[in-house]
């Protein structure tokens, strides 16, 4: 009875490594499919990736913009959901994590200020290796052109771009804007 359930267990630990090594081979043709522009063979390699590693949360994310970029916006949105949900990954020593340096504010309409209106709008937003802004995606938005105004600021943000294996990488981040009345 004792072989037969340290042998079971085995089998289990053995599944679990080949399916994780499985989920980091999808996610590694998924973000290179969505690198060259392929979106739809992207979401198709990342869907597989989250399938065997629902924790993957950079998988989540590239699925989410895939899907942004495809004008799926309900898979997007729950793809962005899920992986917010998940706690980051911390970066090896020799790596480094994006740095914000600059967040304009957006400007707060006539229209908004007049109804109201108060909350937090949630961008999905593509930080590049080469430091620029590529995309942003409106998780949660406001009226009254507030979340247009937000997105515009987004493609505004000044950054230092995340470096992996000594090389800098893309990568998807959420960033949060804060509305209230005074």
């Amino acid at each position: 009875m004792k072989i037969l359930y340290k042998t079971s267990l085995l089998a289990a630990f053995f599944l679990l490594a080949v399916n994780f090594a499985f989920a980091q081979t999808e996610r590694a043709d998924g973000l290179k499919f969505y690198e060259q522009g392929e979106y739809e063979k992207a979401a198709v390699e990342l869907q597989k990736a989250v399938d065997a590693d629902e924790n993957d949360r950079e998988a989540w994310f590239y699925l989410g913009i895939s899907f942004a970029r495809l004008k799926k916006g309900k898979k997007a949105f729950k793809a962005f959901s899920e992986g917010d949900g998940i706690k980051p990954r911390e970066p090896a020593e020799k790596d480094k994590n994006l740095k914000i340096i600059s967040k304009p504010r957006p400007r707060y309409t006539d229209a908004a200020r007049r109804e109201n209106v108060t909350g937090t709008i949630a961008l999905a937003v593509e930080f590049g290796a080469d430091g620029t802004i590529k995309f942003v995606f409106p998780i949660r938005g406001l009226p009254f052109g507030l979340t247009e105004n937000s997105v515009n600021a987004a493609r505004q943000i000044k950054f230092e771009p995340a470096v992996r294996d000594g090389k800098t990488i893309s990568q998807i981040g959420l960033v949060g804007y804060s509305f209230a009345i005074y």
